[in-house]
């Protein structure tokens, strides 16, 4: 896999360190601190919420999952529901510019997951030939992110090609 510095850093600082590293680039245990490790380093250049009120940041762990399933859920343009996450982490009044920011930073971390599960799902059906087959898929970020099975689903069928039929179930 290509590593980011944040991916290598979610990963030392783990219980697993070296270990289910495909795990650590997707799935929701991980996928807040990669975006606020992400952060860390905005605020660290002086190009988000200029170090205001920025402690929970600054912590491991002071960034959940489940924010940026809140953040994305917002229309493009709005950032009602990020300044109400970033007014619970302690982050008060930001600008704009920083829930645009912290929305793309969000938007790239949750589609590289999104991209990378795809890829994995596809390389396995390509090698078992199926035409036509439901793959069942499970976990907190296909269920509550906004935009997660959509982009999987995309993103399967423009690797599979025309010849597949690919659909993705949620269990229950």
């Amino acid at each position: 896999f290509i590593l980011t510095k944040w991916d290598r850093e979610v990963d030392t600082e783990s219980i697993n360190p070296g270990k289910q590293i495909f795990e650590k680039m997707i799935s929701g245990m991980y996928m807040g601190e990669v975006v606020r490790q992400v952060l860390v380093d905005l605020i660290e250049e002086g190009l988000i919420f200029n170090k205001d009120n920025i402690e929970k940041l600054l912590e491991k762990g002071g960034f959940l999952t489940k924010y940026v399933s809140e953040i994305e859920s917002d229309q493009v343009g709005d950032f009602t529901r990020c300044r109400q996450v970033l007014q619970e982490i302690g982050v008060d009044n930001p600008s704009d510019e920083d829930c645009s920011a912290l929305r793309y930073v969000c938007e790239c971390v949750s589609r590289r997951a999104g991209f990378m599960v795809s890829a994995g799902i596809t390389a396995l059906l390509k090698k078992m030939d199926y035409k036509d087959v439901v793959v069942a898929v499970d976990g907190s970020v296909f269920r509550f992110h906004p935009h997660f099975p959509n982009i999987v689903r995309s993103r399967i069928a423009q690797l599979m090609g025309t010849d597949y039929k690919v659909t993705n179930s949620i269990t229950k």
